[in-house]
């Protein structure tokens, strides 16, 4: 409050609004001011001592990177804290391939602690992650670059609500059945499924592997037995060659319909049985 610098301006002699810049000033300080003034002959007169406090500058404090565990894809969570009120950005890449760039980003203005997720990274990926944020004026924050390494991808797909359906295909001694089987995947994975006749734990045979990468899986069993038990369960592998597998369902297959003749035969004798009943 004993003051120290003095920055002199000329306003004239007429009444007006007057601004003075006052430069290098340290950030998060409290500073005290007056205004003196001087009249045309050079008397001066002293003004009320005033204080204001400058912005502190916004930094980002005390960054960390964690790899989830337990989820379909790489996924990190991204902590920090800030000095003030900011914006929260989080840049981030493969660190050998920056142009595929990507930012999360909240606008709202939040001191303390913020928090970010990553989702759907890279296994086993060098990432180059950058955090930064902007305060109401627009003084910008930054953590500088930070690299982080994804884990191996070692979980294999969850595998969720399979359902299958039976269906006969032909009549009479030609008929056969079918297994429509359906089931969804937690991450892209291939389609799969191994049967066998009875209960039990063991599969006698495998559906032919669909290569294709999917969550939305559908796969017939054809050529089974009709009025017969089946046990099946689904199989599916993700890009890094994880293995996951469905729960053990047991279904029977259809009855086989007669065929056309042996139904027109019956019908033809419900009619006459009817009509000889009147």
């Amino acid at each position: 409050s004993s003051l120290g610098g003095v920055v002199e301006v000329y306003t004239g002699t007429t009444e007006g609004s007057h601004n003075v810049e006052l430069s290098d000033l340290k950030d998060g300080t409290k500073y005290f001011y007056k205004i003196n003034t001087f009249d045309i002959d050079g008397s001066e007169y002293e003004g009320e001592i005033h204080t204001f406090e400058t912005l502190p500058r916004p930094e980002i404090i005390d960054p960390k990177i964690y790899q989830v565990t337990g989820t379909s894809s790489s996924t990190l969570l991204i902590e920090w804290n800030s000095n003030t009120a900011i914006s929260s950005v989080v840049t981030y890449y493969p660190s050998s391939s920056p142009q595929l760039v990507r930012d999360e980003v909240n606008v709202a203005l939040k001191t303390g602690k913020h928090r970010s997720i990553l989702l759907d990274l890279e296994p086993n990926m060098a990432y180059t992650i950058i955090i930064s944020g902007r305060d109401f004026m627009g003084n910008e924050a930054n953590s500088g670059t930070l690299l982080f390494t994804t884990s191996a991808d070692t979980r294999p797909p969850q595998v969720y609500d399979l359902e299958v359906s039976t269906e006969i295909i032909g009549s009479g001694d030609e008929a056969t059945a079918q297994l429509v089987v359906s089931y969804t995947t937690d991450e892209p994975a291939t389609s799969q499924v191994e049967y066998g006749e009875g209960t039990g734990t063991s599969y006698a045979q495998k559906s032919q592997e669909d290569t294709t990468l999917s969550e939305n899986h559908l796969i017939i069993l054809s050529g089974l037995t009709p009025s017969k038990v089946y046990h099946l369960r689904a199989i599916s592998k993700d890009t890094e060659g994880n293995v996951g597998y469905s729960i053990d369902k047991v279904v029977v297959t259809s009855s086989a319909t007669d065929n056309a003749l042996d139904l027109a035969i019956q019908n033809l004798i419900s009619i006459f049985s009817f009509l000889g009943g009147n």
